[in-house]
């Protein structure tokens, strides 16, 4: 097996100052010749030049080859903003992305059988805009062509033989084996990522599309080992895109800033290569590919087993859903059946149809709203509150519904994008995404802080509608002076039962949810458009909440909300066990999007995990992500970051480094629960 280590150290050691200044400044020459952005075939034909333009890097440890050149960014560098393209100072327009790809069809087809069905279909169809996306696919596939092509010149000139052979052929031609396959896979993820410029491509489910290629090589006698050491090799490259850099923080100066890919595994039907997967993300075991597993536990039990054993060795970057829940929730959304079970996961815990779709998110100030809605009325019962509430999310939700065809991830997907070669249904029916090139559209919309809401509802019974301690609006007043003058108030708040401790107060948060999901239901979308709610923050619980006054559970104004899935940090006071049972009420049902992260302090052996997040699923669990860390650690990490540069820690829905962190997301780290 290839050592890999000066793969990784060519990542530890790289200058996250550093962007894709060559990229740049040929988009900043291609913007001065070619003129009218609304010709039918512009965006092809700026691709087209990009590629020409570009250099072939090889280093002399790569083994799957394809990286692109890096240098210090020009301050001065301006590039005129398009809808396709954007430079590494021009923040006006949107990124798109955020899909999976068809690989399957890449690696069997090759783009050049994708654009002959291409051509047939246009040909018989005959109208201009069929044309028209024939003509530009013609323009993008020759220019990958090209471009592979003069890779595999350079990796020849670097006595690459095996990567050269491939590169002559792939992503054009159909694989013809393992490394092949591989290759063809790689060079299409870092254009779309790098040059057109976009993040969060997820593999898709790899364990289904590449298992032909493993058992092809298993055949012809190459021992596994050296199988799975070239698979850790691929893992390692998404790493180089985005190098150290973190979602939010000390952004590489680069498209696309800070990526995050994912990997799915398993399903109903796990399978050779999904234990293939499981090994080489151990060898690799970077912070890039996250790896999603679809469990079924009682699919296969020795995959669930050696699921649970890979939770123990690389904890952060291994995250479980419970695949049947999700399935179930899409089905009673009317996705049909066949479709819903081909279900994946694309990025920050989020939806997605594998590669028949393009997926949006959109994430409700939803403690925000519960704040402003405290504010503008006097209210005699929680229900009372609930039901203001429940009328001003509305309002929010339908505007949101209201501008979805002009959401910005959308106006991005435009004429001619690689990405329309693999995905959906845009190559039979001759379309572009966002014109009639899918039947599937997913728009995944997230409810943050529900454990504060839940909380705030409890609390306001306590001490105003069922305690009879404070009149309404002078507890509210308490709140818009921040607890100022009512300490021992606050502390008792802060210590009053609160969810996640499987008591009778998990009933508002469950309230709040069910509510919640409702107002989904009532959501009116577009032909073809599917909402599916979530209960997930992202970073918004530390971002959203430095606006929001003190609510009613204690928080003071402007300090974090609840995280996630998760309960108030420190609220969960009873145990893990005590935990998941208060989880299990939510209505995991109702979603298939949002994340759970459970911190240990010390190694927890496989065998114990299995046993608690199985029976979590059984009782209606979604997701657990983990981190198996101490505080002692994490202090360390922060004085003495220069030690630590390899420490990685399960952040959202994905890893990230955690000297890499800015101060409030290590200091978010270090206040979540332990167990």
């Amino acid at each position: 097996m290839a050592d890999l280590t000066a793969l990784k150290d060519i990542i530890f050691g790289s200058d996250d100052a550093m962007g894709y200044l060559e990229r740049d400044l040929a988009l900043k020459e291609i913007a001065g010749e070619l003129g009218d952005e609304s010709a039918p075939d512009y965006y092809a034909m700026a691709f087209s030049k990009l590629l020409d333009r570009v250099s072939t890097p090889v280093y002399g440890d790569d083994i799957i080859i394809g990286r692109v050149a890096e240098a210090l960014p020009e301050p001065e560098l301006v590039i005129s903003p398009n809808k396709f393209f954007q430079s590494s100072n021009d923040v006006r327009v949107r990124l798109a992305g955020h899909m999976g790809l068809d690989y399957g069809r890449l690696l069997t087809l090759g783009l050049g059988g994708i654009l002959r069905e291409v051509q047939e279909g246009a040909a018989k169809a005959g109208d201009r805009k069929s044309l028209e996306f024939a003509g530009n696919a013609e323009i993008v596939v020759s220019a990958i062509r090209r471009y592979a092509s003069r890779y595999a010149e350079a990796a020849l000139a670097f006595g690459k033989t095996r990567a050269a052979e491939a590169l002559s052929r792939v992503p054009y031609e159909p694989a013809y084996d393992f490394f092949s396959a591989l290759q063809s896979i790689w060079l299409i993820h870092m254009i779309d990522s790098c040059y057109v410029g976009a993040r969060d491509y997820s593999f898709g489910k790899i364990d289904e599309y590449m298992l032909p290629w493993y058992l092809g090589e298993l055949e012809r006698g190459v021992p596994r080992d050296d199988i799975i050491g070239l698979l850790a090799a691929f893992f390692i490259k998404p790493n180089e895109i985005c190098g150290l850099c973190t979602l939010n923080y000390k952004l590489k100066p680069i498209l696309p800033y800070s990526s995050k890919q994912y990997v799915n595994i398993g399903g109903p039907n796990p399978n050779a290569f999904s234990f293939a997967v499981l090994d080489a993300a151990e060898i690799s075991a970077m912070a890039q590919p996250s790896f999603v597993v679809l469990l079924k536990p009682e699919a296969d039990e020795a995959f669930t087993e050696r699921v649970y054993l890979s939770m123990t060795r690389i904890t952060d970057n291994v995250q479980l859903y419970n695949y049947e829940l999700m399935k179930t929730c899409l089905i009673n959304k009317g996705i049909p059946e066949e479709v819903a079970a081909d279900l994946s996961v694309s990025a920050c815990c989020t939806l997605d149809l594998n590669h028949r779709t393009v997926r949006i998110e959109h994430y409700v100030n939803s403690v925000g709203i519960f704040s402003d809605t405290l504010r503008g009325g006097s209210y005699d019962s929680a229900e009372a509150v609930m039901d203001a509430y429940a009328d001003n999310l509305r309002v929010a939700l339908k505007a949101y519904a209201d501008r979805l065809w002009e959401h910005g991830y959308m106006v991005d997907r435009g004429d001619g994008v690689l990405d329309c070669l693999l995905i959906g249904d845009c190559v039979k029916r001759l379309r572009y995404p966002m014109d009639g090139g899918m039947e599937y559209y997913l728009s995944n919309i997230f409810f943050s802080g529900y454990a504060t809401v839940g909380d705030s509802l409890a609390a306001l019974d306590m001490m105003v509608f069922k305690g009879k301690r404070y009149a309404y609006d002078e507890f509210i007043q308490i709140l818009d002076n921040n607890y100022e003058g009512h300490e021992s108030l606050r502390l008792e708040l802060l210590n009053m039962n609160k969810f996640g401790n499987d008591s009778e107060v998990d009933d508002y948060s469950v309230n709040v949810m069910n509510m919640y999901f409702d107002l989904i239901d009532e959501l009116r979308l577009p032909e073809h458009w599917y909402a599916v709610g979530g209960i997930y923050a992202l970073h918004r619980d530390n971002t959203l909440a430095v606006d929001i006054p003190a609510t009613p559970d204690g928080r003071k104004a402007g300090d974090p909300y609840s995280e996630n899935q998760s309960p108030t940090y420190g609220a969960d006071r009873s145990g893990m066990t005590a935990l998941l049972r208060s989880l299990a009420k939510l209505p995991f049902y109702r979603t298939a999007n949002g994340g759970l992260n459970i911190t240990f302090t010390h190694k927890v052996e496989p065998e114990i995990l299995q046993a608690l997040f199985n029976t979590y699923f059984s009782m209606g669990g979604l997701h657990v992500g983990i981190n198996m860390l101490d505080k002692a650690l994490l202090r360390d990490a922060m004085a003495r970051p220069e030690a630590h540069k390899s420490l990685t820690v399960r952040l959202y829905g994905f890893s990230e480094y955690f000297v890499s962190l800015p101060d409030w997301q290590q200091t978010a780290v270090l206040n979540r629960t332990e167990y």
